[in-house]
């Protein structure tokens, strides 16, 4: 059997379309050693590698813009200093404009979720209601159907976009 032995390995990926939708916009694994066998084709790492995704402001807002459940757009959203503001025109009765205040959860190290911690709608508190609808997009990532054994370990929120730690293996 034909194999290539590597002591480090690095990818980059720009802009990778998720099946779900969601625009991761840079990608980077690193690694240590690993084998590279050639028939059949397959890749064994020594060590899960380490893996960093970014997801910036706009392509979140596309993405729940999209999957915002009915009543519910004009979806934008601002990720500054640890919180993601989510300003929207949602549909009740009639059309208001709403502003919610979320942070990120990491669960199970596979699954990230949107957590509401306030909203305000047309001046009124209305978390129920909004937590209603967040249950409709939760997990809004979901890494366990991804071609990579990912693990989660954690998400910061700065400067106009979502960074997400964690490592990866190979599925075999």
């Amino acid at each position: 059997m034909d194999q290539i032995t590597v002591g480090a390995f690095g990818a980059s990926f720009d802009n990778v379309m998720l099946p779900m939708g969601l625009m991761l916009n840079h990608v980077l694994i690193q690694g240590k050693a690993g084998t590279i066998f050639t028939d059949p084709l397959n890749i064994q790492l020594d060590s899960p590698g380490q893996v960093e995704v970014h997801v910036h402001e706009s392509s979140l807002s596309a993405f729940l813009e999209k999957e915002s459940p009915a009543g519910m757009r004009d979806v934008n959203i601002s990720a500054q200093s640890g919180v993601i503001k989510l300003k929207a025109t949602v549909k009740v009765l009639f059309e208001i404009k709403a502003e919610a205040l979320c942070t990120l959860k990491i669960v199970n190290g596979k699954q990230l979720f949107v957590v509401l911690e306030s909203v305000e709608m047309a001046g009124v508190g209305a978390k129920s209601l909004a937590e209603q609808q967040l249950e409709k997009i939760n997990p809004v990532l979901d890494v366990a159907d991804l071609p990579l054994n990912l693990t989660l370990e954690s998400v910061r929120i700065e400067n106009g976009e979502i960074v997400l730690h964690g490592t990866a293996n190979l599925k075999t």
